[in-house]
This record gives structure tokens, sequence and C-alpha cells, in this order.
């Protein structure tokens, strides 16, 4: 048996390393935090996911456009 560290790199890649888990291929040593209640599987209680809603509803958020062109000007 040997002992491997790898960097997941996306949440699909995650999943998959989980369900090698599931399927007692390997073992996952260190469980990673999943800050994102959609991708954790676990379940939410009505004030969480109100506390979920009003925190998405109060984020700064920037149009599209404003976003790339954003990312044009430090990418210089």
């Amino acid at each position: 048996m040997k002992t491997l560290t790898v960097e997941v790199m996306n949440e699909n890649a995650l999943r998959l390393m989980q369900n090698l888990e599931l399927n007692k291929l390997i073992r996952i040593i260190k469980k990673p935090k999943i800050d994102n209640y959609s991708l954790s599987g676990d379940s939410l209680s009505i004030s969480e996911f109100k506390k979920w809603i009003n925190d998405a509803e109060n984020a700064e958020f920037i149009s599209l456009s404003d976003a790339k062109n954003k990312w044009e000007q430090i990418s210089k």
C-alpha cells in the first residue's frame, strides 16, 4: 500500500475520488472541507437555507462584461 498526496483540481474530480473510496478502491485520509452546500451532500435546516439565500442576495455581483474587462486589464 502506498500513500500519495493528490491535488484535486475541481469538484468533479473530488466526487470521482469519493466514489473510488465508496467502492473500497482508495481511502481518503484527510476529508476535504466542502463549503458549497449543493456539493456537500449534507441536509440543510430551514434556517441554514434561509441564511444561504440571504447571503447570496446580499453578495456583491458584477456583470459578465465588467468581469471580462477587469480580467483583460489584469492579464495585460
